[in-house]
C-alpha cells in the first residue's frame, strides 16, 4: 500500500492546485469587461470601455480558435523547448536563459515599462487564465497560469531571433568566414527553422494613383500554420484604441494593421545587428581574458536545462555559461569570442507596440518609432493624409568608423565595445516621395521607389551593414509600378497578386545557366527547351512552372540561408527525374502541382517561391506541392479623395486557425486561391449587419 501513497499524495495535490488556480482566475477575470462580436467570418472584434478590457478580450477569443500556438510559444518563452523536442530544443533554451532575458524582465517590469503598457498585459494574461478556468479539463491546463512576465519575455526572444545574432553564432561555430572551415557542433533549433522569411509592402498617394485616393497593401509572410502564424482581430477601446489586423499567439497588439487614420507593414530586413569580439585568453588561467592592458575574471553562471530523453522521462543538465564585459561567451574550435547585439538589454518591446497601435497621424507613428526597441524590419507607412513613407528601421549601434565590423573585431579594446544607437534620422526614411509610391520587398533599402526618389547609399555610414540584396519579389514589384503611370485599386491589387519571374532576377539569371549545357539525352533536351520557352510565370495553366520552380527553389534558399547554390545543370537534372516520376510527365500544369490544403480541403493555388504571390511549397511523398508558407494574412486599405476609409483582406485558411470543428477553420480559402478579398467590417455600422455571434465576458 505504502508504494501508492505518494502517487495519491500527488494526484490530490495537484487537483487541489487546479481548484486554486481556477478559483484566483475566474476571481482577477471580474475585474474586466469585453464585448466578443464575430463577424460572418468568424474575426473577432473586441470593444471595451478600457484598453485592458480589450487586451482581456483578445486573449480569450485567441485562445478560443487557437490555444494549441499559445501554448507552443509559452515552451519558449519559458525556455521549456528541450522538454518537448529534447537536445534540439535545449539550444534554444540555453541562448534564451544565458541571456538572463527572464531575469532581466523580471526586475525591470516595473521601472522600464509604463502603468498604461503593464495594465494591458496583465488584463492580456489575465484573460488567457479565464479560458484556462473555464476549462479545467483541456490537456493544456498544466501550462497554467500564464504570467505577465511570459507575455514581455515573448517580445523580447523575438528581439533575439530578428537581432541575426543567430545566424552570428551559427557562423563562428561552423568558422564561416574563418581560417579553418568545420562542421558546426550546435545549431539552434528554431520555430521556422527552415522557412524563408520575407514579405511584401506598397504604398502609393495621390501622385501616383491619380484619383486622390492613398493606398496600402500588407502583406507580410509567415508560415501558414503553427506559432508564428497569422491571426487576424480588430481591437476598440473607448480610450482611443481602434487597431486591426494581424498578430502572433501570444501577442496583446496588432503587429501590422491599420486604423481609422493610418496603417502599416512591416517587412524583413537584415542589417547588421550583431558583432563577435576575439577573447584573448589568459595561458595560465583559462578562466581570465585581457582586456586594455590586464587579465579580467570571466562571470559565470550556471544554467539548468530540462530535457526530455524518451516518453515521460526527462533529466536536467547543467551546463556552465561565461560573460565578458562585451556579452555572453561562445567557445569553438576556431576562438573564443563574446556577443554583443543590439537590444540584448532592451525589455521595452512591448511599450512600442503599444504606441504604434495608439498612433493617430504620422508624427505619432514615427515618436513611437524612435523608441528603438523593435530592433528591425522595413515599414511601408500611408495615412489618411495622403502620407506615404518608407523606412529602414534599424536599431544600429554606433561603431567606430574604419573597422570592419562584419569580421570579429579585437575584444582587448573596450573602445570598440558600443553601447549607443545610432539616431532615427541617420537611417534610411522616404517620407512622401515624388515618385507617390514605395515598395518593400526585403531589399536593399536604397532601391524602394523610381530612381530619382531613392535614397543614396553614400549618404550612410557603412558601420550601419545595411543589406544589398534584391529579391525577384523586389524586382517585379520595381518594374510593374515604374511602367505604370496611375495606380488604380485594379492594378495595386494586380501587382500584389503578380505571379512571375523577373529576367533581373537572380533566379532567372541561376536557371538560365541550364541553357548552355548540351544535353544527348532527349527527355532532358525536350525539358531544357521548356524552360527556354517558358514565360516564368506560375499560373494554373503554365506546363513550364513545374520544372522552373524545382530548379530555381535552391537558388532561393541557398541565398536566404546566405549559403552558395548548389551546381544549377545538378539540380535541373534532378527535378526532371522527380517530376516525372511523380506526374507521369515532365511538363504537368501548374495546377496539379501546387496545393493549398487544409483539413478535408486540397486546392490548386498560383504563385511560387520569391514571387509576389508567395507561396512557398514543400514536396510531400505523393509528389505534389503542399503550401507551407508565403502570403498567410494580407490586408488592403484604402482613403479615398475625402477621406473615407475602405479595408479588405483575407486569410489563407480561416479565423479559427486550430479549431478544426469550427465553420471558420478553412472558410477563407476558396477565396484566397481565387485571389479575391472579403470585407474586414471594420466599420461598426457594418459590422452590426454582418455579425454571426456576440457574447460578453466575464459570464455571469
Amino acid at each position: 500500500m505504502k508504494q501508492f501513497f505518494p502517487i495519491f499524495i500527488l494526484f490530490f495535490s495537484c487537483e487541489v492546485c487546479k481548484a486554486d488556480f481556477k478559483e484566483a482566475a475566474l476571481i482577477e477575470a471580474q475585474k474586466y469587461e469585453a464585448q466578443i462580436t464575430r463577424d460572418i467570418w468568424g474575426v473577432p472584434h473586441i470593444q471595451g470601455k478600457r484598453d485592458e478590457d480589450v487586451a482581456f478580450g483578445l486573449a480569450f477569443a485567441h485562445a478560443e480558435d487557437d490555444m494549441q500556438n499559445l501554448i507552443k510559444n509559452m515552451s519558449l518563452y519559458r525556455a521549456q523547448m528541450g522538454l518537448n523536442e529534447g537536445f534540439d530544443g535545449a539550444v534554444t533554451d540555453y541562448l534564451i536563459k544565458v541571456l538572463g532575458i527572464r531575469e532581466r524582465v523580471t526586475s525591470r517590469y516595473e521601472s522600464d515599462l509604463s502603468l498604461e503598457v503593464r495594465k494591458v498585459i496583465e488584463a492580456y494574461s489575465v484573460g488567457l487564465n479565464y479560458w484556462a478556468a473555464l476549462h479545467p479539463d483541456s490537456k493544456y491546463i498544466t501550462n497554467f497560469p500564464i504570467t505577465k512576465e511570459d507575455i514581455v519575455v515573448g517580445f523580447s526572444i523575438q528581439n533575439l531571433f530578428f537581432s541575426g545574432v543567430i545566424s552570428s553564432i551559427e557562423k563562428l561555430q561552423s568558422g564561416i568566414g574563418l581560417p579553418k572551415k568545420q562542421t558546426a557542433k550546435v545549431q539552434s533549433n528554431l520555430l521556422w527553422k527552415d522557412l524563408v522569411l520575407g514579405s511584401n509592402a506598397f504604398s502609393a498617394n495621390p501622385r501616383k494613383t491619380g484619383d486622390g485616393s492613398t493606398r496600402l497593401m500588407i502583406n507580410s509572410h509567415q508560415p501558414l500554420e503553427g506559432p508564428l502564424a497569422w491571426y487576424e482581430a480588430h481591437l476598440k477601446s473607448e480610450e482611443g484604441w481602434n487597431m486591426m489586423g494581424g498578430l502572433f499567439p501570444g501577442s496583446p497588439f496588432i503587429l501590422v494593421g491599420f486604423n481609422e487614420n493610418l496603417g502599416w507593414g512591416f517587412t524583413v530586413n537584415k542589417p547588421d545587428l550583431s558583432d563577435a569580439y576575439l577573447l584573448n585568453l589568459n595561458p595560465d588561467n583559462e578562466n581570465q581574458y585581457w582586456m586594455d592592458g590586464e587579465w579580467v575574471t570571466f562571470q559565470k553562471k550556471n544554467i539548468k536545462l530540462p530535457i526530455k530523453l524518451w516518453g515521460p522521462f526527462w533529466w536536467t543538465f547543467n551546463r556552465e555559461a561565461k560573460y565578458s564585459v562585451h556579452g555572453p561567451v561562445l567557445e569553438t574550435d576556431y576562438g573564443v569570442y563574446a556577443i554583443r547585439f543590439s537590444g540584448m538589454n532592451d525589455i521595452k518591446q512591448v511599450e512600442q507596440w503599444y504606441k504604434l497601435n495608439k498612433s493617430k497621424n504620422k508624427d505619432e507613428w514615427l515618436k513611437a518609432m524612435k523608441l528603438r526597441s523593435i530592433v528591425s524590419f522595413n515599414a511601408i507607412y500611408a495615412d489618411k493624409e495622403s502620407n506615404i513613407l518608407f523606412l529602414h528601421n534599424s536599431s544600429s549601434p554606433v561603431r567606430e568608423e574604419g573597422v570592419d565590423w562584419t569580421l570579429p573585431v579585437d575584444g582587448s579594446k573596450s573602445s570598440l565595445i558600443w553601447n549607443k544607437l545610432v539616431p532615427l534620422e541617420q537611417i534610411p526614411l522616404i517620407v512622401n516621395p515624388e515618385s507617390g509610391w514605395l515598395v518593400s520587398n526585403n531589399q536593399d533599402p536604397f532601391k524602394v521607389t523610381s530612381e530619382e526618389s531613392n535614397l543614396k547609399p553614400e549618404n550612410y555610414s557603412p558601420t550601419l551593414g545595411l543589406q544589398t540584396r534584391i529579391t525577384n519579389r523586389a524586382n517585379r514589384a520595381l518594374e510593374l509600378f515604374e511602367e505604370t503611370k496611375y495606380i488604380s485599386e485594379q492594378k495595386f491589387k494586380a501587382i500584389k497578386f503578380d505571379n512571375a519571374y523577373s529576367r533581373n532576377s537572380r533566379a532567372y539569371k541561376y536557371l538560365s545557366q541550364t541553357f548552355e549545357t548540351n544535353f544527348q539525352e532527349k527527355h532532358l533536351k525536350d525539358a531544357q527547351k521548356l524552360l527556354k520557352d517558358w514565360n516564368l510565370k506560375t499560373d494554373f495553366d503554365n506546363r513550364a512552372a513545374a520544372l522552373g520552380v524545382c530548379v530555381i527553389s535552391p537558388e532561393w534558399l541557398a541565398e536566404q540561408n546566405q549559403r552558395t547554390p548548389p551546381s544549377p545543370k545538378e539540380i535541373f537534372k534532378s527535378c526532371v527525374d522527380r517530376i516525372t516520376l511523380s506526374h507521369g510527365r515532365i511538363d504537368p500544369l501548374w495546377s496539379e502541382r501546387n496545393f493549398l490544403i487544409r483539413g478535408d480541403k486540397k486546392i490548386s493555388v498560383q504563385g511560387g517561391p520569391d514571387t509576389l504571390r508567395a507561396i512557398y511549397g514543400r514536396e510531400q511523398e505523393e509528389g505534389y506541392l503542399k503550401a507551407v508558407a508565403g502570403d498567410g494574412l494580407y490586408i488592403y486599405v484604402e482613403w479615398d479623395s475625402k477621406g473615407s476609409l475602405k479595408s479588405e483582406s483575407i486569410h489563407q485558411y480561416g479565423s479559427a486557425t486550430q479549431n478544426e470543428a469550427s465553420p471558420h477553420y478553412n472558410d477563407q480559402m476558396n477565396l484566397y486561391v481565387e485571389e479575391e478579398m472579403k470585407n474586414t467590417f471594420f466599420d461598426t455600422f457594418d459590422l452590426n449587419k454582418n455579425f454571426e455571434s456576440q457574447i460578453t465576458i466575464p459570464f455571469h
